[in-house]
């Protein structure tokens, strides 16, 4: 899997790299955030740098192509949302089998499930010290 992005920041042995996009999303026409979502609107369409070691030399402006380990992702994505999911549905089962159909006690054991399966996620990507391996090369 690979993505382009553009050198914002160079140092010793690591660059920042902003996402780009050079080919407009056939939703809209937009290079540059989403203008038809809702998250777009909201976060202002903020950019997210990435900082990645390498030995290749840049500059500030080099618009790069990152690739990514495609197993790695999958693996990490798979964590991330299928543990907050699955926490979500045995917590509120839980709350159903022990307190009945009471709506107040399945929201608290929904909500529950949900930061402790997302406290489990994080827990487990960082013990697994699971890195992308990103490697850049210049187009």
């Amino acid at each position: 899997m690979s993505d382009k992005g553009i050198v914002v920041d160079v140092s010793l042995k690591k660059i920042s790299v902003e996402s780009y996009r050079d080919k407009p999303c056939g939703l809209c026409g937009q290079t540059q955030g989403c203008g038809n979502s809702l998250w777009g609107k909201l976060l202002n369409h903020k950019k997210n740098k990435i900082q990645i070691n390498t030995e290749e030399s840049f500059k500030k402006g080099d618009i790069v192509e990152m690739h990514y380990d495609e197993k790695k992702l999958l693996k990490i994505s798979l964590i991330i949302y299928f543990i907050p999911l699955i926490s979500i549905l045995i917590f509120l089962a839980l709350a159903q089998y022990l307190y009945g159909n009471n709506v107040s006690i399945s929201i608290f054991g929904l909500i529950f499930g949900f930061l402790m399966g997302l406290t489990l996620s994080r827990l487990i990507v960082r013990s697994m010290n699971a890195e992308l391996n990103i490697t850049v090369s210049k187009i």
